[in-house]
């Protein structure tokens, strides 16, 4: 696992041979994506905070300064490069920082990743139970299919399946340093209207911590292990179900998808407990489309149970930030969002959000934000957008409500 801390440097340096390659100076293609991104914040009461599902971005009180430039390198039809150098002004730390940078090659229909880059697993479009872009990208090794494939002989009418998994190396900064971090995934289509996933997520090992050995995941995965010493690890598991019934052959030109993720962070003879649940729905016409989506993982009795560990006390995050939902443990979350289309090349969206945190506590956190949005995309591929959004905070950090903790943000983005 040691590599993964060099990749982006191994990721250069291997992608500057190709270049050099007569062999391959043919076959390059490269596309490249310049985005600038100004906005102006008013935090209120914070210097800065967490920008949900933006790769684990911080927003600061004042001008921000956003730059990225997405390169895409394909090397033939089994190898491709991306890079992402993106700079963010003001931050903390190194100003400029890799955001995705990994090599991808396919042997057959198998593909592998090497170096940094983020993941979603699941449905939902305004978060993900298990696996979403919350926090930074991770620094990992993924296999999977690069297509989805049939099983042989009679078992080819069961339909089409794909599976995919990735190991990665957690931060430095935490209980134990540099836990492992394993996931696996499977997705069924039994019909083209129906697609089923099945996710496990396994934190483990770490200094100061025994590390397991693929038998011993075996085991654990397939066997029913005294879950103490080794074997006592952070599990989460879930499944997500889309359905997209054929409403066009009676509303031509619509599309329906209804989903859902059910989420378990403890394990009760196999099955997930203490569960999560996201249910949402996407209606689409022409260029406009409707998403309601509610998300909560409160059960009751059991106060702050998702996201957190009794040995893994730093709890399901990467460098400070939930990997799964935004909206945190013991929480509540109602996103729904609305895009029509103005005039030409002109889109425009408004959003509501509802989030509500601690609710086992007396004092509970509220979240109210009211957002809208203005897109243009030009026939060159170029596109600008502005956004300007309201948050209204009750109750920050569990203090009760009075005039000093009824908190607003306003955020004015533009996009080029």
């Amino acid at each position: 696992m040691r590599f993964l801390k060099r990749s982006r440097f191994h990721l250069i340096a291997v992608t500057l041979l190709l270049f050099s390659s007569p062999l391959y100076a043919e076959a390059i293609h490269i596309q490249n994506t310049l985005t600038l991104e100004f906005s102006w914040v008013d935090l209120e009461k914070e210097e800065s905070r967490l920008r949900e599902n933006h790769w684990g971005d911080q927003i600061f009180d004042g001008p921000n300064i956003q730059t990225s430039l997405y390169s895409h390198l394909s090397i033939g039809d089994s190898l491709s490069a991306v890079l992402m150098p993106t700079q963010v002004t003001p931050r903390e730390g190194r100003d400029l920082f890799f955001r995705k940078a990994y090599l991808r090659f396919e042997l057959g229909n198998v593909a592998v990743k090497v170096g940094r880059d983020s993941l979603w697993w699941g449905p939902g479009r305004h978060g993900a139970l298990l696996v979403s872009n919350n926090a930074f990208p991770f620094d990992l090794i993924h296999v999977g299919t690069s297509s989805p494939f049939l099983l042989p002989g009679l078992f080819s009418r069961l339909g089409e399946f794909e599976v995919e998994g990735f190991l990665t190396r957690l931060d430095e900064n935490r209980d134990f340093s540099h836990v492992r971090l394993l996931g696996l995934r499977l997705v069924y289509h039994p019909r083209e209207e129906i697609i089923i996933g099945i996710s496990r997520m396994t934190m483990f090992g770490g200094e100061g911590r025994p590390d397991l050995t693929p038998i011993d995941l075996g085991r654990l995965y397939f066997s029913d292990p005294n879950r103490s010493g080794k074997f006592d690890v952070n599990e989460l598991a879930g499944v997500d179900v889309r359905l997209r019934p054929q409403i066009s052959r009676i509303l031509p030109g619509h599309a329906l998808e209804l989903y859902g993720e059910y989420g378990g962070e403890d394990e009760a003879g196999f099955r997930p407990s203490k569960p999560a649940l996201l249910v949402g729905m996407e209606w689409g016409y022409k260029s406009g489309r409707v998403i309601i989506e509610h998300a909560s993982n409160h059960v009751s009795g059991f106060p702050d149970v998702w996201y957190h560990h009794t040995i893994y006390t730093s709890g399901y995050t990467y460098r400070g930030e939930i990997i799964g939902h935004h909206m945190g443990s013991d929480a509540k979350d109602l996103y729904i969002r609305t895009e029509l289309p103005l005039w030409e090349q002109w889109i425009g969206g408004v959003d509501f959000e509802q989030e509500k945190r601690h609710l086992s506590s007396p004092v509970r956190e509220e979240m109210r934000r009211w957002a809208g949005d203005v897109t243009y995309s030009g026939s060159t591929g170029r596109s600008y957008s502005a956004r300007l959004i309201y948050e209204r905070i009750e109750n920050l950090n569990l203090l009760a409500e009075n005039e000093e903790n009824v908190y607003g943000i306003l955020m004015a983005t533009l996009r080029f």
